[in-house]
Parts: C-alpha cells; sequence; structure tokens
C-alpha cells in the first residue's frame, strides 16, 4: 500500500467512526432539543394524566384550523405545540379541546399550555 492509498482508506476508516459516534450519541441528541420549548394543547390534563388518557388518535391536531398542533413522537403521538416556531393563538371555542374524544383535552383543565 503505497501513502496516497494508506491515507485514503485512514481517513474513511476516521469519517466512518465519527458518523457513528456522533448518529448514537444521547448527549448529542439531547444537547439538541435543549431550549426548545415544548407545550401541551390547551385543555391538557396534568402530563401524567395526560399521558394516560391521549390515545394519540390525532383528533386534536386535525382540528387545528391555524395548524400548530404537532406530533413529536411517531410510535406514542402525543400532541405538542412548539410556540417559538409557532404559537397557539386560542381559537374562538376552542376546536382542538372539542375534537377530543378521551377527556386528555378537556375545558375543565383550563384553557392554559402546559409546559414540558
Amino acid at each position: 500500500m503505497d501513502r496516497k492509498q494508506f491515507f485514503s482508506v485512514a481517513y474513511k476508516r476516521l469519517l466512518k467512526n465519527c458518523v457513528d459516534l456522533v448518529s448514537d450519541n444521547k448527549v448529542l441528541k439531547a444537547l439538541e432539543n435543549l431550549g426548545v420549548q415544548k407545550q401541551r394543547p390547551p385543555g391538557a390534563a396534568s402530563e401524567k394524566e395526560f399521558q394516560n388518557l391521549c390515545t394519540g388518535c390525532d383528533a386534536c391536531m386535525i382540528a387545528c384550523p391555524v395548524n400548530v398542533i404537532m406530533i413529536d413522537d411517531l410510535q406514542r403521538r402525543l400532541p405538542l405545540i412548539y410556540p417559538e416556531e409557532a404559537p397557539c393563538i386560542h381559537c374562538d371555542g376552542y376546536p382542538c379541546i372539542k375534537a377530543c374524544p378521551t377527556g386528555a383535552l378537556d375545558l375543565s383543565n383550563g384553557t392554559h399550555l402546559r409546559n414540558l
């Protein structure tokens, strides 16, 4: 192996190891989410109760006329709002709350947004 081949192979192996290290690093993933504010939609129950009640049916997301309710985790499908990107405007009648079939979003919980 000549010098050019040696450095070419060494560079490719080093690059592959770096990509593997970064893509599976839990600390880096946590740092990516640092500072990103997440909130539950209006009328959300306490977090523990919300997670028990919400079935991930997407009804609140579909009912939102301004499309600010998002899904963060595709497995659980719990609704979130990212207020720095697209804030909730508290629509008249709260269609997201009315659309919730399980009570995870309910007017009796108030209409404020719960921070995560």
